[in-house]
């Protein structure tokens, strides 16, 4: 079992001693449904279309950056950073020599571009994990162009629910995991920050990620993990967290094992002059 604990390693990967985790959740996420769907809504939110240029904040392995790439075209451009050197590592890596794609490292909250540098940007998972969030918004409309377009999709952690029949146990898992993030209700923010970094028209859409089967909920949630360390803080008996997993795994196999969370996309535009 892996033993980095995603919720609070993501926002410090190149201090992790075990990096490959971080790349194998964001393979993993990317490969499922509901992400699948939420991110190319997201890019029909965003208009793209041939020749605009584009930034994704907090890249990670560059999957997003490179689809978006595809829908610009080869007369436009997409560039991401991230605030890990070994995120954009592998971003880099995964690049096709001809991809109109460039990465950087830098900080969300500090972008090493001029201002009104681009026509979209995107931001996805990212402000939950840094000190900062409402900075980082001001720095992308910073550099979007007038009239240009900000989305950032982020979760809610105070509506991630499982439905343990020890509803205690249930809620001390719950908050543990929920409380282990910088931000952990970023995304019921979201709207209320872009309005006041200035965006105009901006709309937003709830979404629910709905997981049944226990182990896959484990490697997306670190739900053993969290366990764990309710056990290590004293919050749960080791028999009553045993009791508490099993009840949980018997509940996949019958098919009646529920895990929640909400999350939000929320988009932009920077007035116009």
């Amino acid at each position: 079992m892996c033993n980095e604990y995603l919720a609070t390693g993501f926002s410090n990967v190149d201090g992790r001693d075990d990096t490959t985790a971080y790349k194998h959740c964001l393979a993993l996420l990317d490969s499922l449904p509901y992400f699948r769907e939420y991110k190319q809504r997201s890019y029909d939110l965003l208009r793209l279309s041939a020749g605009l240029s584009v930034l994704e904040v907090g890249c990670g392995i560059g999957d997003d950056a490179l689809r978006m790439a595809s829908r610009v075209g080869p007369d436009g451009v997409v560039a991401g950073v991230d605030a890990s050197a070994r995120m954009i590592e592998a971003a880099i890596g995964r690049t096709p020599a001809n991809a109109r794609v460039a990465f950087a490292q830098a900080d969300a909250r500090n972008l090493p571009f001029k201002a009104e540098s681009f026509a979209r940007c995107r931001v996805d998972r990212t402000l939950q994990h840094i000190e900062g969030p409402q900075q980082a918004i001001r720095e992308m409309v910073r550099v979007l162009k007038p009239g240009g377009l900000l989305l950032a999709y982020d979760n809610d952690w105070g509506t991630f629910t499982l439905n343990g029949g020890n509803e205690e146990s249930t809620k001390i898992v719950e908050t543990l995991w929920e409380e282990s993030f910088k931000n952990r209700w970023i995304g019921r923010y979201l709207k209320r920050y872009f309005l006041e970094a200035g965006l105009q028209n901006v709309v937003m859409e709830p979404s629910v990620s709905v997981l049944t089967d226990f182990e896959l909920a484990d490697r997306v949630y670190n739900l053993r993990q969290t366990v764990k360390r309710a056990v290590e803080a004293g919050r749960l008996l080791p028999a009553v967290a045993d009791e508490w997993i099993s009840e949980l795994q018997a509940l996949s196999h019958s098919g009646g094992f529920l895990c929640t969370l909400t999350a939000y996309t929320v988009v932009g535009m920077r007035p116009a002059r």
